[in-house]
């Protein structure tokens, strides 16, 4: 049998230590904007999760998101990412926090989910995503929750959602939130280089990978949508 760490701060360090780039840790364990749950607390208030309901993860990495859902609601969390690593994360992760029975984490790719037709209740996604995928594997009357970086003036959340065949249930413009989170992310870079934990090319990655689409007017969304 697998020993496990013996707590999550533990797991966690052993994934982040095992990462080539630094800023892969200043997303902590939800990888995504923010790096906590309140965007998704705010896009599910009015629904409901019941333990019946399954939900499906896609682009999980190390299974914050999913993890989550599943400890607040008793649910079963599907989770698929293309990173064996991250997916191995997640695992010990569920076990170590007792639901390893109510998440389950698979290899797969976005554009090929290993899922029959109408499978889930919710899909969310905070970075790829097919979006025939979503449509075949969600129920009718699913809901489909994303985040979305719109960078170009001619393209819209409407329009987005008309191009994927989806209809807007809500859409919560986070652009405050998001370039107040990466501003905060190009002062800890810039820390983490003046204490040499990473060299100057590392810190102009997160600083530009972060800030530039904002700098030329790109707008951040979080959308729920509905097949």
């Amino acid at each position: 049998m697998k020993k496990l760490p013996v707590n999550k701060t533990q797991r966690l360090q052993k994934w982040f230590e095992k990462q080539k780039q630094w800023d892969n840790a200043s997303y902590g364990e939800f990888m995504h904007l923010g790096a906590n749950q309140t965007i998704f607390r705010i896009a599910l208030q009015d629904e409901t999760i019941t333990t019946d309901s399954l939900i499906l993860d896609i682009a999980c990495a190390i299974g914050g998101n999913a993890r989550w859902l599943a400890s607040l609601n008793g649910c079963k969390v599907y989770g698929i990412d293309i990173d064996q690593d991250a997916l191995d994360a997640a695992n010990d992760l569920a076990e170590i926090e007792n639901i390893s029975h109510l998440c389950e984490f698979t290899k797969a790719k976005a554009n090929n989910l290993p899922y029959p037709d109408s499978m889930f209740d919710f899909i969310i996604s905070t970075d790829i995503f097919d979006p025939e995928e979503v449509k075949r594997v969600l129920k009718p009357g699913g809901k489909f929750l994303t985040l979305v970086l719109i960078d170009e003036q001619d393209i819209s959340p409407s329009s987005l959602a008309v191009s994927w065949s989806l209809k807007i249930e809500s859409e919560i413009n986070v652009t405050d939130l998001a370039l107040a989170f990466h501003r905060a992310k190009e002062s800890e870079a810039k820390l983490l280089f003046q204490a040499n934990l990473i060299d100057g090319r590392e810190m102009i990655e997160i600083i530009n990978a972060g800030i530039k689409p904002y700098t030329k007017g790109g707008q951040h969304y979080m959308l729920k949508l509905s097949s």
